[in-house]
């Protein structure tokens, strides 16, 4: 889950930096017969590289289910790969002869000796984590139906330890979880108060008693970590609950930077205007072979135009001319009204179907972002008529239009498919998280999450 993601990925990549610093050292110290130290620019850009492609395979977490010896191999995979391309690099450029640290077999030596440093850490810290993870508690109170729906997001993430629901006292229920789970009522709360809690999430739909409220009180001075619903969701599982949300909690809550900072927004179309043109140059000859495959399909494929235009709802509200690869059939909507792409769309055409799993579809977007349009990064656009559906049906829906919609997205990669009024409510949730906490690191965890969708097809 997130929490324990966050805490197991900071520890590896502080590893991870000590070990790059200490193998290469060694080696340079074994091969030179002097100390390295910091100041070579060849090995902080290893470094780099090498964190970077850590992280997109998934090197800094363990996937649900699989086992520690899989994130082992995962990461002698990331290594090997950082390697084959720094050397790339340095043969391109012809910088062999600039840097001592590329010379006299120092950095596949050190390279190698971090892959067993990093594989040794990964089976030490996976198994301390999943050990600690076992014996987590967690106590929530509240109404039956928020706490429904808490665990099954909850669930969704993944994670093991038990949980305990207090309810109202006039409510009973009975909950599915994949958790050890015990159920009681608030009256319960005295004698279950001493118990060694990680945390109490508050889900009420009215005040609690004043009773409650006292001793949740001397929980929290006994060093109990108390979350509200909101800030439980926030900062675990990364999305905000639409359902539990009002007026008063958006006009107090702290974030939403990104709505009045000009320097922030400047910055962020700055970065947008020169990767775009950056992108743009190896997508120019990737596009040309899109187009000449689309027009190779099968004859029933290839009717219609190369590229694709729609209508779809920017910023503000504003319309403006969406361009994409085309992957469908012509006149996939005849029918005269928007409809949502499902899986395995019969509307898809064959080379579609690739172009979507790799989403090279969306490389004609580089010019919406260009033009304003839209930014690299931001809530995904939608169709001017179904958002008039969904602001209708889903609460907040109107507030993603606060911010150029992305090309690509925190729902995005956090959330496979958007084929109904149920996936937009969950992908609002990320939508609005990303709006609250924006950064340009969180762009930069984006950027990476994107590269690994793309890699492994997920998402979409």
């Amino acid at each position: 889950m997130p929490m324990n993601w966050l805490r197991m990925g900071a520890l590896l990549l502080a590893l991870d930096l000590a070990g790059l610093l200490l193998c290469f050292n060694l080696v340079y110290l074994y091969s030179i017969r002097l100390w390295l130290g910091t100041g070579s620019w060849a090995f902080w850009g290893i470094s780099l590289v090498t964190v970077a492609m850590s992280y997109v395979l998934e090197c800094y977490q363990a996937r649900e289910g699989e086992g520690s010896w899989r994130l082992a191999i995962r990461t002698l995979v990331a290594v090997t790969a950082a390697g084959i391309l720094t050397a790339g690099l340095i043969y391109i450029t012809e910088t062999w002869d600039t840097d001592p640290v590329v010379l006299r077999g120092v950095l596949p030596g050190s390279l190698l000796a971090f892959a067993v440093w990093a594989v040794a850490w990964r089976l030490v810290v996976s198994a301390w984590e999943e050990h600690r993870f076992d014996e987590w508690r967690w106590m929530v109170i509240g109404d039956k139906e928020r706490v429904r729906l808490l665990l099954r997001d909850f669930d969704g993430i993944g994670g093991g330890g038990s949980m305990a629901v207090l309810l109202p006292p006039d409510q009973r229920a009975r909950f599915r979880s994949e958790r050890e789970l015990e159920t009681g009522h608030y009256a319960d709360l005295e004698q279950c108060a001493g118990k060694p809690w990680n945390g109490v999430v508050l889900a009420p739909r009215e005040n609690l008693p004043t009773e409650m409220v006292a001793q949740i009180m001397n929980m929290r001075l006994r060093g109990v970590r108390i979350y509200d619903l909101t800030d439980f969701y926030e900062r675990f599982i990364q999305k905000l609950p639409v359902w539990h949300l009002e007026d008063g909690w958006f006009a107090l809550s702290h974030g939403f930077d990104l709505l009045h900072h000009r320097i922030g927004l400047r910055l962020k179309r700055l970065v947008d205007v020169v990767f775009s043109l950056l992108l743009l140059i190896p997508a120019l000859p990737v596009g040309a072979l899109v187009a000449l495959a689309i027009k190779l399909d099968r004859p029933e494929h290839r009717r219609g135009p190369v590229f694709y235009q729609q209508q779809r709802t920017g910023v503000n509200g504003r319309l403006f001319q969406i361009i994409k690869f085309r992957t469908m059939i012509e006149n996939a909507e005849k029918q005269g009204h928007a409809q949502w792409a499902v899986e395995n769309d019969p509307r898809i055409t064959t080379v579609g179907r690739v172009l979507r799993l790799a989403r090279l579809d969306e490389l004609p977007q580089l010019w919406n972002v260009l033009r304003g349009d839209m930014s690299l990064i931001g809530p995904r656009p939608e169709r001017p008529s179904l958002n008039l559906r969904l602001e209708r049906e889903i609460p907040y829906y109107d507030l993603r239009h606060l911010v150029k919609p992305g090309i690509t997205g925190w729902a995005q990669v956090n959330y496979s498919y958007g084929a109904s009024v149920e996936d937009a409510l969950v992908k609002l949730q990320y939508d609005l998280f990303y709006i609250k906490n924006y950064s340009l690191l969180l762009d930069f965890i984006i950027v990476f999450k994107t590269l690994r969708v793309v890699l492994f097809g997920r998402g979409r």
